[in-house]
Protein backbone atom coordinates (compact mmCIF):
# COMPACT_ATOMS: atom_id res chain seq x y z
CA UNK A 1 0.00 0.00 0.00
CA UNK A 2 1.44 3.66 -1.08
CA UNK A 3 2.15 5.67 1.87
CA UNK A 4 0.70 9.09 1.39
CA UNK A 5 2.05 10.95 4.80
CA UNK A 6 3.45 14.12 5.18
CA UNK A 7 6.70 13.01 5.13
CA UNK A 8 6.87 11.05 2.00
CA UNK A 9 4.59 13.95 0.04
CA UNK A 10 7.10 16.00 1.46
CA UNK A 11 10.04 13.75 -0.08
CA UNK A 12 8.11 13.00 -3.31
CA UNK A 13 7.75 16.82 -3.61
CA UNK A 14 11.04 18.22 -2.98
CA UNK A 15 12.57 16.30 -5.97
CA UNK A 16 10.48 18.96 -8.03
CA UNK A 17 11.99 22.28 -6.25
CA UNK A 18 15.26 22.19 -8.05
CA UNK A 19 12.91 22.16 -11.31
CA UNK A 20 11.29 24.90 -10.06
CA UNK A 21 14.10 27.49 -8.58
CA UNK A 22 15.94 26.19 -11.61
CA UNK A 23 13.19 27.64 -14.19
CA UNK A 24 13.01 31.06 -12.21
CA UNK A 25 16.44 31.24 -12.42
CA UNK A 26 17.11 30.76 -16.05
CA UNK A 27 13.76 32.70 -17.11
CA UNK A 28 14.56 35.70 -14.84
CA UNK A 29 18.41 35.97 -16.28
CA UNK A 30 17.42 35.17 -19.71
CA UNK A 31 14.76 37.71 -19.92
CA UNK A 32 17.04 40.20 -18.45
CA UNK A 33 19.15 39.68 -21.30
CA UNK A 34 16.76 39.86 -23.72
CA UNK A 35 14.83 43.33 -21.82
CA UNK A 36 17.94 45.19 -21.96
CA UNK A 37 18.09 45.69 -26.07
CA UNK A 38 14.30 46.06 -25.92
CA UNK A 39 14.24 48.78 -23.19
CA UNK A 40 16.98 50.22 -25.39
CA UNK A 41 15.06 50.34 -28.77
CA UNK A 42 11.53 50.98 -26.84
CA UNK A 43 13.13 54.20 -25.33
CA UNK A 44 14.70 55.55 -28.68
CA UNK A 45 13.83 58.15 -30.38
CA UNK A 46 13.97 56.18 -33.96
CA UNK A 47 10.67 55.06 -34.99
CA UNK A 48 12.16 52.03 -36.80
CA UNK A 49 13.81 50.89 -33.31
CA UNK A 50 10.50 51.58 -30.87
CA UNK A 51 7.89 50.46 -32.77
CA UNK A 52 8.91 46.55 -33.40
CA UNK A 53 10.17 46.92 -29.48
CA UNK A 54 6.76 47.75 -28.41
CA UNK A 55 5.06 45.06 -30.55
CA UNK A 56 7.43 42.36 -28.87
CA UNK A 57 6.60 43.57 -25.27
CA UNK A 58 2.95 44.29 -25.84
CA UNK A 59 2.58 40.10 -27.52
CA UNK A 60 4.87 39.01 -24.84
CA UNK A 61 2.89 40.73 -21.95
CA UNK A 62 -0.48 40.39 -23.89
CA UNK A 63 -0.44 36.62 -24.19
CA UNK A 64 -1.30 34.66 -21.20
CA UNK A 65 1.61 32.35 -19.92
CA UNK A 66 -0.31 29.28 -20.55
CA UNK A 67 -1.35 29.55 -23.94
CA UNK A 68 2.64 30.79 -24.55
CA UNK A 69 3.84 27.47 -23.66
CA UNK A 70 1.19 25.69 -25.25
CA UNK A 71 1.99 27.54 -28.66
CA UNK A 72 5.76 26.62 -27.83
CA UNK A 73 5.56 22.96 -26.84
CA UNK A 74 2.54 21.87 -29.34
CA UNK A 75 4.08 24.85 -32.05
CA UNK A 76 7.84 23.98 -32.42
CA UNK A 77 7.93 20.26 -31.09
CA UNK A 78 6.38 18.73 -34.25
CA UNK A 79 8.90 20.52 -36.10
CA UNK A 80 11.94 20.46 -33.71
CA UNK A 81 11.87 17.68 -31.09
CA UNK A 82 11.71 19.78 -27.89
CA UNK A 83 11.07 18.08 -24.58
CA UNK A 84 9.41 20.07 -22.00
CA UNK A 85 11.64 22.00 -19.42
CA UNK A 86 13.48 23.74 -22.77
CA UNK A 87 9.61 24.65 -23.87
CA UNK A 88 9.14 25.80 -20.85
CA UNK A 89 12.13 27.98 -20.25
CA UNK A 90 11.77 29.26 -23.75
CA UNK A 91 8.05 30.64 -22.83
CA UNK A 92 8.65 32.05 -19.51
CA UNK A 93 12.12 33.83 -20.64
CA UNK A 94 9.81 35.39 -23.46
CA UNK A 95 7.23 36.38 -20.88
CA UNK A 96 10.09 37.28 -18.48
CA UNK A 97 11.84 40.29 -21.17
CA UNK A 98 8.55 41.75 -21.86
CA UNK A 99 7.78 42.21 -18.30
CA UNK A 100 11.39 43.68 -17.70
CA UNK A 101 11.95 45.25 -20.44
CA UNK A 102 8.64 47.56 -19.33
CA UNK A 103 10.48 47.50 -15.88
CA UNK A 104 13.84 48.45 -17.41
CA UNK A 105 11.77 51.35 -19.79
CA UNK A 106 10.56 53.06 -16.93
CA UNK A 107 13.29 53.33 -14.81
CA UNK A 108 14.76 54.85 -17.69
CA UNK A 109 11.75 57.33 -18.15
CA UNK A 110 12.21 58.16 -14.67
CA UNK A 111 15.15 59.39 -14.50
CA UNK A 112 14.95 63.23 -13.69
CA UNK A 113 15.29 65.45 -16.63
CA UNK A 114 17.76 67.71 -14.64
CA UNK A 115 20.05 64.56 -14.74
CA UNK A 116 20.21 64.73 -18.17
CA UNK A 117 20.00 68.14 -18.77
CA UNK A 118 23.12 68.59 -16.05
CA UNK A 119 25.27 65.51 -18.11
CA UNK A 120 24.75 67.78 -21.37
CA UNK A 121 25.95 71.13 -19.75
CA UNK A 122 28.85 68.94 -18.79
CA UNK A 123 29.42 68.38 -22.48
CA UNK A 124 29.42 64.73 -22.17
CA UNK A 125 28.39 62.35 -25.49
CA UNK A 126 25.05 61.14 -25.91
CA UNK A 127 26.65 57.53 -25.29
CA UNK A 128 28.17 58.95 -22.09
CA UNK A 129 25.29 60.65 -20.87
CA UNK A 130 23.44 57.56 -21.05
CA UNK A 131 25.88 54.65 -19.94
CA UNK A 132 27.53 57.09 -17.20
CA UNK A 133 24.66 59.10 -15.79
CA UNK A 134 20.88 57.77 -17.12
CA UNK A 135 21.52 53.94 -16.75
CA UNK A 136 23.10 53.83 -13.11
CA UNK A 137 20.20 55.58 -11.84
CA UNK A 138 17.60 53.60 -13.80
CA UNK A 139 19.14 50.51 -12.86
CA UNK A 140 18.22 52.03 -9.33
CA UNK A 141 14.93 52.43 -10.24
CA UNK A 142 13.91 49.25 -11.86
CA UNK A 143 15.71 47.06 -9.37
CA UNK A 144 12.90 47.03 -6.92
CA UNK A 145 9.47 46.58 -9.38
CA UNK A 146 12.28 43.42 -10.77
CA UNK A 147 12.61 41.83 -7.97
CA UNK A 148 9.19 41.73 -6.90
CA UNK A 149 8.46 40.18 -10.56
CA UNK A 150 10.73 37.40 -9.85
CA UNK A 151 8.73 36.33 -6.96
CA UNK A 152 5.36 36.52 -9.27
CA UNK A 153 7.96 33.80 -11.76
CA UNK A 154 8.80 31.95 -9.37
CA UNK A 155 5.13 31.27 -9.34
CA UNK A 156 4.12 31.60 -12.46
CA UNK A 157 6.35 28.60 -13.20
CA UNK A 158 3.64 26.26 -11.52
CA UNK A 159 1.84 26.15 -15.41
CA UNK A 160 5.06 24.48 -17.20
CA UNK A 161 3.15 21.12 -15.38
CA UNK A 162 0.59 21.36 -17.91
CA UNK A 163 3.30 20.51 -20.42
CA UNK A 164 4.78 17.91 -18.79
CA UNK A 165 8.24 19.68 -16.62
CA UNK A 166 8.59 17.44 -13.96
CA UNK A 167 8.26 20.21 -11.51
CA UNK A 168 5.92 20.75 -7.64
CA UNK A 169 3.16 20.77 -9.32
CA UNK A 170 3.60 18.10 -11.81
CA UNK A 171 4.65 15.61 -9.06
CA UNK A 172 1.81 16.70 -6.90
CA UNK A 173 -0.62 15.77 -9.72
CA UNK A 174 0.88 12.73 -10.01
CA UNK A 175 0.75 11.93 -6.16
CA UNK A 176 -2.89 12.84 -6.36
CA UNK A 177 -3.76 10.55 -9.38
CA UNK A 178 -2.17 7.82 -7.32
CA UNK A 179 -4.89 7.94 -4.50
CA UNK A 180 -2.94 10.83 -2.53
CA UNK A 181 -5.32 13.73 -0.51
CA UNK A 182 -5.67 16.65 -2.94
CA UNK A 183 -6.10 18.44 0.03
CA UNK A 184 -2.11 17.32 2.05
CA UNK A 185 -0.80 17.02 -1.62
CA UNK A 186 -1.26 20.51 -2.48
CA UNK A 187 -0.93 21.93 0.65
CA UNK A 188 2.73 19.88 1.14
CA UNK A 189 2.96 22.37 -2.27
CA UNK A 190 2.13 25.07 -1.32
CA UNK A 191 4.26 24.89 1.72
CA UNK A 192 7.68 24.55 -0.63
CA UNK A 193 6.44 27.47 -2.94
CA UNK A 194 6.32 29.29 1.12
CA UNK A 195 9.68 27.90 2.02
CA UNK A 196 11.04 29.70 -1.86
CA UNK A 197 8.95 32.70 -2.17
CA UNK A 198 8.68 34.16 1.24
CA UNK A 199 12.96 34.39 1.59
CA UNK A 200 12.56 36.33 -2.03
CA UNK A 201 10.10 38.31 -1.19
CA UNK A 202 12.06 39.80 1.72
CA UNK A 203 15.13 40.37 -0.15
CA UNK A 204 12.64 41.95 -2.79
CA UNK A 205 11.45 44.49 0.06
CA UNK A 206 15.23 44.33 0.98
CA UNK A 207 16.11 45.67 -2.04
CA UNK A 208 13.42 48.34 -2.55
CA UNK A 209 14.25 49.78 0.93
CA UNK A 210 18.18 49.59 -0.02
CA UNK A 211 16.62 51.73 -3.09
CA UNK A 212 14.45 54.08 -1.74
CA UNK A 213 17.32 54.96 1.42
CA UNK A 214 19.55 56.17 -2.01
CA UNK A 215 17.15 58.27 -3.61
CA UNK A 216 16.43 60.05 -0.14
CA UNK A 217 20.18 60.51 0.55
CA UNK A 218 20.96 61.45 -2.92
Amino acid sequence: MSDFSFASILQTLSAGLGITILMTVVSFTVGTMLAVPLALMRTSKLRILRAPAVAVIDISRGIPPLVWLLIIYFGISPIVPLEPLPAGLIGLSIISAGYLAENFRAGIDNVHLGQKEAAAALGLTPSNQFWRIIAPQALNISIPPSASYAVALLKDTAIASIIGVADIIFLAQNEVSRGGSAVLVFSVAALLYLLVGIPLSYFSRFVDGVVRSKVVTA
